[in-house]
């Protein structure tokens, strides 16, 4: 018993379809890695005390040097250098990645943020149990 070609034409196209469908809903439901990274840094910035700062301190920063690049980019990208240079030099993250230091401190929130924005409420603890 074979189909005529048209109908079996009509079939593998409704099932490419619907297989599309399937696909499309399912990626919609659960994000994607990056998405839930950048869903997790920007939940932890928007409650983060240095916020309002940092960006005033972004603005005022674009202000003076948006006309400096303008004018002279050489001189903002030797700055730059300078800059980078100083940083290698003083080697910050040696101090920062300290236990106890800036980095585990912050990779502490940041995991807790993951945990308590996209996780089921009930498998979430306030914090340790005491027996």
């Amino acid at each position: 018993m074979s189909l005529p070609m048209s109908d079996a034409v009509d079939r593998l196209d409704a099932s490419r379809h619907q297989l599309q469908r399937a696909l499309r809903t399912a990626s919609q439901e659960r994000p994607a890695d990056a998405d839930l990274t950048a869903d997790v840094l920007r939940g932890w910035w928007i409650r983060h005390p240095w916020r309002v700062g940092g960006e005033a301190a972004l603005g005022v920063a674009n202000a003076l040097l948006r006309p400096v690049a303008q004018r002279h980019p050489l001189r903002l990208v030797a700055g730059a250098v300078l800059v980078g240079g100083l940083l290698a030099w003083s080697r910050p993250w040696r101090w920062a990645a300290r236990p106890g230091g800036l980095v585990t401190g912050l990779c502490r929130q940041l995991v807790h943020e993951a945990v308590a924005r996209h996780w089921p409420q009930g498998l979430v603890s306030k914090g340790p149990k005491k027996l």
